[in-house]
Order: C-alpha cells, then structure tokens, then sequence
C-alpha cells in the first residue's frame, strides 16, 4: 500500500469512527457513542484508578483495550504501522554540553534516522527554527559540513553561533520570523527540523518545494498551532478527501503526557479540575448549558488555589461572580464530573494517533505532488518523544 492508498484508506476508517473522536467529554459527558457502544461506556467509567493510569499510560494497553469494544478498530490501527529508522551513530558527547537529556535524545535518535553521511554536493546544513541549533551543530559536526540556523530570537542566534564555533568550520544565523518574511534555500544545502510546530512545518514545506535545495529531513509537531478554522490540507489528494477538522480536534492528535514530568501533569490535571468548576458556575449563572471557551492560564495559578483560579476566568470571560457565591459544591461536582472526563476521553484518545498519521501523511502527499521521494519513518520510541515521525524528502532530480 502506497502513502495514497494508506490515506484514502485511513480517512475512511476516520470518518467510520468519527463519533469517538470528533467531541469531547470537557464540553459534554454525553457523547453519542456512549448510546451505541454501552459496555464500552460502562467498562471506561468502571476503571479504577491503577487500571486507569496502566492505559492512560500505554498506547498499546489503550489500543487493546479499546479492540475489545469498539468492531473493526484493528482495521485502523493496521493503517498506522510505520516501519522504524532506528541506527546507532557515533557523535563527541562533549555535543550535549547544554542541552537537557531528553532533549539530547530526541537529536541523538533524530541523527540515527538520517544518511550516515551527506550527499554529494551538500556543504551546509540548515536547522530550521533552530533555537541555540542543538541538532544543526551535531548534524553539522558529525557530516563535517558548515551550519545555517534560522531562528527568530537574536539571542539565541549569539548563543548559538557561540556554542557552534568549536564544532563546525563555519556557522551563520539568519535571525527572522519564518512566518512573516520569506527564505530561499540553495542547492547545497540540506534542510533539517526537529519538531517544528503546526505553520512553521506547514511554511518549511512550502519554502523548501518552492526552492533548489535537493534534500529535506524534518519531524513534525504541535499540527494545530497558528491554525485559524479548520486545517486546510496542502496536497490535493487530502482535499479531496478532507476530514475537515476543528483546531481542537487536530491538537487530539498531540493531546499526551508522556515526556511531561510528574509535577506537570498534576498542576495540568488540578487546573482542568477547576476549569471543569467554573464551567459549572458559569451555566448556573447565565441559565445557558452549554460550555464557554476560556483562556489558558499558566501552571503557576495551581499555588494561587481554586478560588483565585475560577474569579480570573470568570474575570477573563466577562462573568460576574455573586460576591458571596460558595465554590465548594462546584469543586465537588467538578471532581466527580473530572473523574468521569479522564475516563471517557481515553476512547477519544484511542484516535490520537490516526489523527496524526492523518495529518503527517497529507505533508507527505504534498511533497510527493511536488516532485519528491518520501520516506516516511520512526526514528525514536514513544518513551522518548510521541512526535517521532521522521520524513525524509528528496527531489527527483536529486536521484
């Protein structure tokens, strides 16, 4: 099965098991699969909590669990192999100097998917979106070729430009905003990103196809991030074929905790649990059902407590709170209401990677409408990194 085929395929699966995926529980307990599929509801709702953390924890345990309930499932996930590009490589370990360790990983394991050494005719590597270009340096260092890193910060330039001099022969930044203004890439370079999100991806494609530059290897991530409406697909195949998905939907598909530490996940969990309260408040108030979109807030409301928490959003969403209203009967619904959320969305959850196999393959099909070879592969465990999709792209003439 060919990336076209594996698609097409895939979006049919999709729109088959839309009802699991299209909703969330935040906004209403009452999905529409719960009425067709009742010992599924029943069976995720009786989870204790140990049981409840051994799926939420593993794909393949909430994969398995979902096959017992949901016919055809394992028609979907079949769709979603990806074979591994896994090669050990030899890089100074002195690279790592100040770069966190999973970090470090993720450009280690990245480095193992790409060619053991450049291609005739490359004399630069150009990390997009590089930051301190960590991957551009170890690439460049470990190809002995010159380094080009595009980032937006100045600082970071400085500072990568810096942490680069010891390692390659020659290091230049370009400090601009990727997304306002416009870069050529050239023949002798060979492009590399590592996790660049949502349109910075979507633009790299974009630049690189509209350029000379012969190679392109990149991972992508954040699919939803500067999406205004639904995603518009790039290629053709995909627009024929679109699932026409939400902003909220596509973020699905990177909705895991797994590289989270455990604090994170706990301030992440309490300020939902309070979200859920205000929501609660909020349709006691106006006499309206229906869930209000509110802002995001930082981790560090957590220490602020519930109370602080729900007056700034009810604040943020122009809700006038009764001065002497009484939280504790919310934050108790809230709980419970919680609880219930976390064990529903793990059906929803089960889509997360479908979802993004979804959108990595109309990237994929793009590049392939524009002339390129692509090799669609994973280049790190889970454990390491969920975003472990690697595409490598080369043009025709390249070959």
């Amino acid at each position: 099965m060919n990336h076209a085929q594996q698609f097409v395929a895939l979006t049919k699966q999709l729109l088959e098991f839309q009802d699991f995926w299209r909703d969330s529980p935040f906004y209403n307990p009452d999905m529409v699969w719960r009425k067709h599929y009742p010992e599924l509801s029943k069976q995720v709702l009786q989870l204790s909590e140990k049981a409840f953390n051994d799926i939420d924890n593993s794909a393949e345990k909430l994969h398995q669990f979902l096959a017992n309930y949901i016919p055809h499932y394992g028609d979907m996930l079949a769709l979603l192999n990806v074979a591994q590009n896994i090669h050990p490589v030899e890089l100074n370990k002195h690279l790592a100097t100040g770069v966190s360790g999973r970090k470090w990983s993720q450009i280690f394991a990245f480095i193992g998917a790409l060619p053991e050494k450049a291609a005739p005719g490359v004399s630069t590597v150009v990390d997009w979106c590089s930051g301190k270009a960590h991957l551009g340096r170890a690439v460049a260092h470990h190809w002995q070729r010159d380094l080009h890193g595009i980032e937006m910060q100045s600082q970071l330039c400085d500072e990568g430009s810096a942490l680069a001099a010891p390692w390659v022969n020659k290091a230049h930044f370009s400090c601009k905003d990727v997304l306002a203004e416009s870069h050529d890439f050239h023949s002798h370079e060979h492009v590399i990103a590592l996790h660049a999100c949502g349109d910075l991806h979507r633009t790299l494609l974009r630049q690189w196809l509209a350029s000379n530059s012969q190679y392109l290897s990149f991972a992508p991530c954040c699919y939803h991030q500067w999406l205004h409406g639904d995603y518009e697909p790039l290629s053709a195949i995909a627009a024929d074929n679109n699932l026409y998905l939400s902003k909220n939907q596509v973020r699905l598909a990177v909705q895991e905790m797994v590289t989270s530490s455990p604090r994170v996940c706990k301030q992440v969990s309490t300020l939902s649990e309070w979200r859920m309260a205000f929501d609660l408040i909020q349709r006691d108030i106006t006499g309206k059902d229906e869930y209000r979109s509110t802002p995001s807030l930082p981790y560090s409301y957590v220490a602020l407590g519930p109370e602080v928490t729900i007056r700034t959003l009810a604040e943020k969403c122009n809700i006038a709170l009764p001065p002497d209203i009484n939280f504790a009967p919310f934050l108790q619904k809230a709980e419970v209401r919680y609880r219930e959320f976390r064990r529903l969305q793990l059906v929803s959850q089960g889509f997360r990677r479908a979802l993004e196999m979804w959108l990595v393959l109309d990237l994929v099909l793009f590049l392939q409408e524009g002339g390129c070879d692509v090799a669609l592969t994973r280049f790190c465990p889970r454990e390491i990194t969920p975003r472990n999709l690697h595409i490598n792209a080369i043009r025709n003439n390249a070959c």
